[in-house]
């Protein structure tokens, strides 16, 4: 009987210590979206070359929903609707977030709540959907102009207009990253893009890709993402030595 016993006890013990393991790197992505009944959140994790489907709910009438994801290290998660509209949700192992807004202004409304990177993000995306918002607005002026008189004179003033608002957007970005150099959320901002392209580039902006590097690679030099940063990093440098 005690051969049998002692076994089975060992098999107890690591099923509980598996299950205690999972529960320190499971995260909790929750809330609710109104007019969000029927509609499929899909939640995928972003590699550094790849992106990994995980997880989808549809929420039902109360348009409530829940992931639970297993976040084995810091990194970013994509949170999308079919439509194609994203998302991007920074994750610490055992984070808790909680999301709310409505469906038919997803991503730029949705109210976030969880650990103070993921505020950071919250509060860059919101200023940012603000200038985005100014862009449209201008965008669409164009369009019901262009066939007016003084069409030419228009679109050099709100030339001007898109200039400013391209500027504000680098300023902030660039006020982040000097803010917050050893957090995670500033790769988001680094290589966010407003529009077609990441509004800081390599070749005008490269000190600020070298400052991040600089400072996650002390504090996580073993994740993925910092990792890969740090490796572009070093091409660049090459490339700007070398001309090549």
């Amino acid at each position: 009987m005690l051969k049998l016993f002692f076994p089975l006890g060992c098999l107890i013990l690591l099923l509980f210590t598996s299950c205690q393991h999972s529960a320190k790197y499971q995260a909790v992505i929750n809330g609710a979206f109104t007019d969000a009944s029927g509609i499929e959140l899909i939640l995928e994790e972003m590699d550094t070359r790849d992106i990994h489907p995980v997880d989808s709910v549809i929420p039902g009438r109360d348009g409530a929903f829940n992931f639970t994801p297993v976040v084995k290290e810091p990194g970013f998660w994509l949170l999308k609707v079919r439509s194609g509209k994203i998302l991007v949700l920074f994750l610490n192992p055992g984070d808790k977030v909680e999301l709310s807004g409505s469906i038919l202004d997803f991503p730029g409304k949705v109210i976030l709540n969880g650990s103070e990177e993921t505020m950071l993000l919250n509060n860059f995306y919101r200023q940012t959907r603000l200038n985005e918002l100014k862009v449209d607005s201008l965008e669409m002026l164009l369009v019901e102009r262009q066939d007016s008189a003084g069409y030419y004179e228009l679109t050099q003033r709100l030339d001007t207009a898109f200039q400013e608002i391209w500027a504000s957007q680098r300023a902030d970005e660039m006020a982040f990253i000097d803010n917050h150099p050893n957090s995670l959320a500033s790769l988001v901002v680094l290589n966010y893009a407003f529009g077609l392209n990441p509004v800081l580039g390599v070749e005008d902006d490269l000190a600020y890709y070298c400052k991040l590097d600089s400072a996650l690679f002390t504090r996580f030099p073993e994740n993925k993402h910092v990792k890969f940063h740090h490796q572009r990093v070093l091409e660049y440098k090459r490339k700007a030595a070398t001309g090549k």
